[in-house]
């Protein structure tokens, strides 16, 4: 059986990370608040990501942000998409946010919210 939060060493870090796949997952919010000239939500995003290095080393984070192999794999996955979508889109954020290379970060998301057993709260 997976550890709960509470077994987890940094379990805030793993709230931090559900809030982050929740904003990215959310293609209409993405739209809404981080397509400004000038936001720095994608880099904070980014900044995040490289921190706690759950996608870097997402192995090394079970016992701490992740909990099991499949949450593992969902990471692996969502650095492989985002890594494509930011090097082979458009240059600005809003340019790559708003580009087909980022439906796949959408996708991936909310994959790694499912695996994590996170309610995803999308109409679309």
């Amino acid at each position: 059986m997976p550890p709960d939060d509470r077994e987890l060493q940094t379990p805030w870090l793993r709230d931090q990370l559900v809030d982050w796949l929740l904003k990215i997952g959310d293609r209409a919010r993405l739209e809404e608040n981080w397509v400004s000239p000038g936001d720095s939500a994608l880099d904070h995003m980014l900044d995040f990501f490289d921190d706690t290095g759950v996608l870097d080393d997402p192995v090394g984070r079970v016992g701490f942000i992740l909990r099991n192999e499949g949450e593992v794999e969902a990471m692996q996955k969502l650095n492989f998409v985002i890594d494509r979508a930011i090097q082979g889109g458009p240059g600005s954020d809003v340019a790559v946010i708003r580009s087909q290379m980022w439906e796949p970060v959408v996708s991936a998301a909310r994959e790694a919210l499912r695996v994590m057993a996170v309610a995803i709260p999308y109409d679309d």
